[in-house]
């Protein structure tokens, strides 16, 4: 009967069981009607290969059949060790004494039983034997306790039958004493098989063990029911319980359409001897739901169709996955469709398997063009980074990659495009695809230069300012730094961008406070002819800070102005406007007093002839008055008249020669300019000044030390001669007596001459005592003079600023701080370039 279902684990086990309890059997009784002593101890020798096997059997089977089967060879091998060690102690017991030490029969009763004085190794067996046996009962018991249905009846038979021989080693150890001698174990087990035997006919107990039975009833979540060729319901599992809303106490062959009517149609409908699997709907609760309906045949001995297995899996959510993954994917083509940008999908080998319309529309391709195709579209200065793109596309199967380049158009215009790509997976487990998603960004790119044009216009137009442009945001941080800012600072932008201005330009810090106040008030602030300190150098500077009113982060732009130059032309202007006036008013002066002082001059002329010089007209005169015109000279020489006349007249000569000065203020001059070199006019100048009878009443021009610093090669110039050399006696005068005056200990003049662009330059710098700011600035002012009254006229400067301003197209400056001397800057140009050329 088990030999069809050789192939069943199970089944095997429970053949060498049963075999094993027959030999078992067999051997005892033949032990018990054997007539002599060696008979019987031969028979007890054949009894062990049968007994000594039923412990790991019957352990190996319950495993089995509880669905916790042994599942290597080797465990098997472990439980055959001590079997086979038993059985050959039993066959060579005669020279050990190892299983029992004597044997002998026992004649008391009326049949002969065989006695033993048992050895140690015959409780080691038994020890083990039942150890086997204690195990697989408890396991027994704890699948019982647990089972349902027909399952449950199967186990209950096996465990009457695993029950039998414990029932019969009870008896036979604590039995009555008139059965002492006989041991009921090979009854007890032959009972067992029996029972088996009887659960293999009645519950087809090898049909359903390779159902995996208490996976199914405990551990599986989806319903699995049992039923036979009629539809009746033989087991079904908790799962299958719970959606019928039942506990399956109802007897066995219950009919299926009483607890899943919606299957019993599907399941009469298919009668197949092979596997089906089909979809179904019913409702779980108050919820519809699919069901995966799987069908697999029971087939008994002969392959005889005995039942059928039904296993029902919720699909909803797999259905609802499927399709929303097929909506997904019509979704997906709606928007590779409707996509503006250009999208590519490529095989493996880099032929094209899908195109949009807006790669048609940017780059002319169509899709039938392309199949099945690869695309030449790569620039040759493109193409390795696009090979390393494809690379790190592909090392990142599961990211992307994204880069900017060029791609050129079926008509052949390149774009520059920005590139998105990714490897996609099918979820069919087809090969991957890669998925190319392009941008046209060359109206972005061409923005771009023109905003990076646009930058470095603004950029080199802020370089370009002569002003210090610092831009700062609301926190006092530098924002933008200039090229002007980094010559005059010896800061570089790089260095300077990004800290406080604190740190940076400390002499700015103070501004830093009013930021706040001039972006609430969006009014700038500015400061004019300020003091600046930059690198021990002291500047005129203008300040103006603006807010900027824009969208973008607030901040201020510091302007800084160098006005050093400017102040000093200012002041020249000042100055020039100055000697302007007081030129107008020097010519109608002169005009005013120039014809009384000649009537003064001449008149005294006149009387002072008229008195001493014997003219006719003279002489009759005195007659007439009867006066001696000899005596009349007498007199006038002892009263000194004849004197006062001389005062008289060198005094309007001397008011004529200011009068002269002055009209120098207002007209050019009318002599013919020629060309001469400055040194060589200053060299004159010093030897004119050395030998001069009235300079030397006040000073030793000899004494003073001369320097001279001529550069080569300086060009003529184009100028009056005697006018220049008056305007150097001057300042050389002027220098020699504030030396004099001052007591300089060694005084002494530094004279250099050199070119300047289109001009020709002469320094003269003194030694002397120096001026104050407020003399200097009026140092070029007629009439001003820092010398006691009647020593000096002021007018010496005044004349010589003119002499070079304006009869000669220069300019004449001074440097000068107390205590520190005089510098005196005479430049004149070397071409011909009057006013108004």
């Amino acid at each position: 009967y088990l030999s069809p279902h050789w192939k069943n684990i199970s089944a095997r086990l429970l053949t060498l069981l049963v075999i094993c309890i027959a030999v078992w059997s067999f051997g005892y009784g033949m032990e018990f009607f054997s007539p002599d002593l060696a008979l019987k101890l031969w028979w007890v020798k054949i009894e062990y290969f049968g007994n000594v096997w039923l412990g790991p059997i019957l352990f190996s089977f319950i495993l089995s059949i509880t669905q916790k089967p042994l599942k290597h060879r080797t465990s098997y091998i472990l439980l055959s060790i001590l079997p086979v060690i038993f059985i050959a102690l039993v066959l060579t017991n005669d020279l050990h004494h190892l299983m029992w030490e004597r044997a002998w029969i026992e004649t008391d009763s009326r049949v002969a039983f065989l006695m033993y004085d048992r050895a140690a190794f015959f409780w080691i067996y038994v020890a083990y034997s039942y150890s086997l046996i204690l195990i697989a009962t408890v396991r027994m018991v704890r699948s019982f306790s647990s089972a349902t249905g027909i399952f449950k009846k199967q186990l209950f038979v096996i465990l009457l039958g695993v029950a039998s021989p414990w029932v019969a080693n009870i008896i036979y150890v604590f039995g009555f004493e008139s059965l002492k001698h006989i041991d009921f174990t090979p009854t007890a087990f032959t009972i067992s098989g029996i029972a088996f035997f009887f659960g293999l006919l009645r519950y087809q107990m090898l049909s359903l063990i390779p159902l995996a039975h208490e996976t199914m009833i405990n551990s599986m979540g989806d319903p699995v029911i049992a039923v036979d060729m009629r539809s009746r319901v033989l087991d079904m599992n908790k799962a299958a319980m719970a959606q019928c809303d039942t506990d399956f106490i109802t007897p066995a062959h219950s009919s299926l359409e009483t607890f899943f009517p919606s299957l019993a149609d599907l399941v009469s409908q298919h009668q197949s001897t092979e596997s089906i699997e089909l979809e179904t709907n019913f409702h779980d609760g108050q919820e519809a739901k699919t069901w995966g309906l799987r069908i697999f045949p029971l087939l008994g001995r002969k392959n005889k169709h005995r039942g059928r297995l039904l296993i029902l899996k919720d699909i909803t959510d797999k259905k609802r996955a499927e399709n929303a993954a097929k909506e997904g994917e019509r979704i997906q083509r709606v928007v590779l469709q409707a996509s503006p940008n250009p999208i590519v999908y490529y095989n493996q080998n880099g032929e094209v398997t899908y195109l949009n319309p807006a790669f048609t529309r940017v780059f002319g391709w169509t899709l039938d063009e392309l199949l099945g195709k690869r695309i030449d579209f790569v620039p040759k200065e493109n193409l390795e980074e696009t090979k390393a793109a494809l690379k790190k596309t592909i090392e990142r199967p599961e990211g992307n990659y994204g880069f900017l380049t060029r791609r050129s158009t079926k008509s052949g215009k390149i774009l520059d495009v920005s590139i998105n790509s990714a490897m996609h997976h099918p979820q069919d487990g087809s090969p991957p695809n890669m998925v190319v998603n392009f941008a046209d960004i060359t109206q972005i790119k061409q923005t771009e230069r023109e905003l990076r044009k646009t930058r470095d216009y603004i950029t080199s137009i802020i370089n370009s300012l002569p002003s210090i442009l610092i831009g700062l945001n609301a926190e006092g941080i530098i924002t933008q730094w200039n090229k002007q800012a980094e010559k005059l600072t010896g800061v570089m932008a790089t260095n300077a961008i990004d800290h406080s201005i604190k740190d940076i330009f400390p002499q700015l810090a103070v501004f830093v406070m009013d930021i706040y106040r001039i972006l609430e008030s969006r009014k700038a602030q500015k400061e004019t002819k300020r003091n600046l300190t930059i690198n021990n150098k002291t500047i005129i500077v203008d300040i103006a800070i603006y807010p900027i009113i824009s969208d973008s982060p607030p901040g201020v732009v510091i302007r800084i102005d160098d006005i050093s130059d400017r102040v000093k032309i200012e002041e020249m202007m000042i100055q020039s406007e100055k000697m302007m006036s007081v030129g107008g008013l020097a010519a109608g002066m002169a005009h005013e007093i120039n014809n009384p002082l000649a009537g003064i001059i001449q008149n005294t002329q006149v009387i002072k002839n008229r008195l001493t010089r014997p003219l006719p007209a003279n002489i009759q005169a005195a007659r007439e008055c009867d006066v001696a015109l000899e005596k009349m000279n007498t007199y006038m020489e002892k009263r000194n008249i004849f004197t006062m006349m001389d005062q008289v007249v060198k005094s309007g000569l001397r008011a004529a020669h200011i009068v002269d000065n002055m009209l120098s203020f207002s007209r050019k001059s009318g002599q013919r300019k020629s060309t001469h070199y400055l040194h060589e006019i200053m060299e004159s100048t010093i030897e004119l000044v050395g030998n001069d009878y009235n300079l030397k009443k006040r000073y030793d021009f000899r004494a003073i030390k001369i320097i001279r610093d001529y550069s080569d090669n300086v060009p003529p110039v184009i100028c009056e001669k005697n006018k220049i050399q008056q305007v150097l006696l001057n300042i050389l005068k002027n220098g020699a007596e504030a030396m004099a005056e001052a007591n300089t200990a060694d005084p002494g003049l530094c004279i250099r001459c050199f070119k300047d662009k289109d001009m020709v330059t002469l320094e003269i710098e003194d030694n002397g005592p120096g001026m104050d700011e407020k003399t200097k600035k009026r140092i070029f002012e007629p009439f001003f003079t820092t010398k006691e009254v009647g020593v000096g006229t002021g007018l010496g400067l005044s004349v010589s600023y003119f002499i070079i301003t304006e009869n000669h197209d220069g300019i004449m400056t001074v440097e000068s701080f107390l205590g520190q001397g005089t510098r005196f800057i005479i430049k004149l140009p070397y071409r011909q370039t009057r006013k108004g050329s």
